[in-house]
């Protein structure tokens, strides 16, 4: 079983991720293309460690 902890921490980092992939978006389609590449590059390293804690 999941620390509850780790849980809670797992659950934070994948909603800042949500958040984080919404900014892409909106970089995408109003801003610069090389800062969404790097929000995304972001997001991306966030889902991988709560795939680690989980």
């Amino acid at each position: 079983m999941i620390d509850p902890q780790a849980l809670q921490t797992a659950i934070n980092g994948a909603a800042n991720a949500h958040t984080g992939l919404h900014q892409a978006l909106h970089e995408l389609r109003h801003g610069s293309v090389s800062e969404a590449k790097q929000l995304l590059a972001r997001q991306i390293a966030v889902l991988a460690n709560v795939l680690i804690l989980l």
